[in-house]
């Protein structure tokens, strides 16, 4: 895939992204209302970081910065994971008291009385979403340095296998466009995957 069909492909991806950003700012009006719970500031900064994250992976997709998609991806996998945190807390109140205060959320614990460290957080959201635990690994090589670094930055020649190429500070090779697509549309369905988490309040909330 060339650089031109990549960005023929990617404009979709860029509009649908488009639209969860409106949505997110819908949800989160919806989550506020008319009545301010403390409840509100957690679930409305989560969508904050989100829109944030969003915005930040559409420019990075259009410059076809592989690292910088990647580390944005897990840090929405995150997200997701955060939200979720609140849905599964052992005291949902004491969560939020304890999120403003500025605790460190894998200090506190789930519903099973066990903390919710990532990899807790991961094992439980797995219930609901199959490919969570591959993705966050996988998007985390480009959080930490890691063999995706490597093979970045070194590649076999492309007219004789026994040489290798360094690419380092030059444009992405053309033979990560697949990636970049798919880095894409897992970003997409993690803003889904949240959105469809924040709606469970905007419900709840509507019905007070």
């Amino acid at each position: 895939m060339n650089n031109e069909q990549y960005i023929n492909k990617l404009e979709d991806r860029l509009q649908c992204l488009d639209e969860l950003r409106k949505e997110q700012v819908k949800i989160c009006t919806a989550i506020i209302g008319d009545t301010l719970y403390k409840e509100d500031l957690f679930f409305s900064s989560a969508i904050d970081r989100s829109i944030a994250l969003l915005d930040g992976v559409s420019g990075m997709l259009k410059q076809r910065n592989l690292a910088c998609t990647g580390i944005l991806l897990r840090a929405q996998i995150d997200n997701c994971m955060r939200v979720f945190a609140a849905f599964i807390a052992e005291d949902q109140a004491t969560f939020i008291d304890g999120f403003i205060r500025g605790e460190e959320i894998r200090r506190m614990k789930d519903n099973h009385g066990k903390k919710m460290t990532d990899h807790n957080l991961q094992e439980r959201l797995a219930a609901y979403d199959g490919s969570v635990e591959t993705v966050y690994k996988n998007s985390s090589g480009y959080v930490h340095l890691s063999d995706k670094a490597f093979f970045s930055s070194v590649t076999t020649s492309a007219s004789n296998r026994y040489d290798i190429e360094f690419t380092v500070g030059l444009p992405l090779k053309e033979k990560a466009n697949p990636v970049l697509l798919e880095a894409a549309d897992a970003f997409i369905h993690y803003v889904y995957l949240q959105n469809s988490l924040l709606e469970k309040v905007v419900t709840a909330k509507e019905s007070i």
